[in-house]
């Protein structure tokens, strides 16, 4: 260990000495490591504000698990996989439903969602503007928020009042037939987001009672235990052959998209810390050129060929070091005036979409970021100077000392 701090003591002075060279070459290493740093910050707070925005207007905890499909297999939600699912780590409740597809006398689309009664509450915990759930084994269905304010405005609904749902099929003869079924709208729910507010509910057997279902559950809904176990439970679902389908897909994306933009950037950050590291590279060889005198006679006095190697990675270590440290500052720095000035730049651009962000970072600079950008350096400082060093080691020491460098 005194060796070693001996080697770096040595190197410090040696940098001490060639301040103008020194600060050239670290200048290189540093414009690469803000470079890095400044934009996986920016990408991060890009990809933080996405998801957290994806948080906050999606029900990110639910999802639906629908029938998957692998080459010519076609995996269906059967029983067996709704009771599969229950037992996943991660969820909290479950509860298969089936789909169905109706319209009113009014000419209005309406898509029927069958659930168990008793699992409405656990599985999509609504809220409800006016009235209440329906009851189990009833023809009382519950109203989104949405259908419930264009049945109510264009057709006359309230709640309490019977509702005609029409099917349209077709007999033995090609003839169409309207096929009649009258709920009674019990409650309407609080406004969700998603495709629920468009949504009639009904109790499931009630749904199987008009032949929907006949080849098994349309999907089953699932509410996970929180948004980090939302992937696992995903993840829970695909082994089963289904397909998992929720908000985690926008996020999904979002870190896809931000991943490669990020990569598309850094290219262009690493080619900064490339000649950053060539310029120490050719630092180091002229200094082992300047100095094959001091070398030969450290080596006549008894310095072996891996001391002088690691005489000389020490001093590439404290070049990419402080190179390190100042584009970390640099890149932190960078991070700042974004924060300051992007918000409102962007606010006023673009107006009331982006006016959230006047608030919030937009470049998010983290510890390990910081680590990885000062570690980064070094590394490559230690790989530049790897010639010079085993260039330097194998001096001749008599050949060196006559050289009169």
């Amino acid at each position: 260990m005194n060796r070693i701090i001996e080697f770096f003591q040595l190197a410090v002075r040696q940098v001490s000495r060639r301040r103008i060279r020194v600060i050239l070459t670290v200048a290189g290493i540093a414009i690469g490591v803000a470079a890095l740093v400044g934009t996986v910050a920016l990408g991060d707070g890009i990809r933080t504000q996405a998801v957290e925005a994806i948080r906050t207007q999606s029900d990110l905890t639910l999802l639906e698990a629908i029938p998957g499909v692998e080459g010519n297999i076609v995996y269906l939600v059967t029983p067996t996989r709704v009771s599969a699912i229950e037992m996943l780590p991660g969820v909290k409740a479950s509860a298969p439903m089936v789909l169905g597809t109706f319209t009113t006398r009014g000419q209005t689309y309406v898509q029927v969602v069958g659930i168990p009664s008793g699992s409405l509450g656990a599985v999509l915990n609504p809220s409800y503007l006016r009235g209440s759930a329906f009851s189990p084994g009833s023809t009382e269905v519950v109203l989104g928020a949405e259908l419930g304010e264009k049945l109510q405005r264009f057709e006359g609904v309230r709640i309490g009042d019977p509702l005609v749902l029409l099917r349209r099929s077709y007999d033995a003869r090609g003839r169409p037939v309207d096929e009649e079924i009258t709920v009674i709208p019990v409650g309407i729910v609080g406004e969700r987001g998603d495709e629920y507010d468009q949504a009639l509910l009904m109790d499931l057997d009630l749904a199987l009672s008009l032949g929907d279902g006949e080849e098994g559950f349309s999907a089953v809904l699932i509410r996970a235990e929180g948004p980090e176990r939302v992937f696992q439970v995903a993840e829970g679902v695909k082994s089963l052959g289904l397909s998992p389908r929720g908000s985690f897909e926008q996020i999904e994306a979002v870190n896809r998209m931000m991943d490669m933009v990020v990569i598309f950037l850094g290219i262009f950050a690493g080619l900064s810390l490339i000649v950053g590291g060539l310029m120490i590279a050719s630092t180091m060889i002229t200094s082992v050129y300047e100095r094959t005198r001091e070398i030969g006679i450290a080596m006549a006095v008894g310095a072996s060929e891996g001391d002088v190697m690691k005489m000389i990675l020490a001093e590439c270590a404290v070049l990419g070091g402080i190179g390190g440290v100042i584009g970390d500052l640099l890149g932190a720095a960078v991070a700042g005036l974004l924060n300051t000035l992007g918000g409102p730049f962007l606010a006023s651009r673009f107006g009331d979409a982006f006016a959230g962000l006047l608030d919030t970072e937009i470049a998010l600079v983290s510890w390990p970021l910081l680590f990885a950008g000062f570690g980064l350096a070094v590394g490559l400082s230690l790989l530049a100077g790897l010639y010079p060093a085993w260039n330097a080691s194998r001096l001749n020491p008599v050949e060196a000392i006559r050289s009169g460098r």
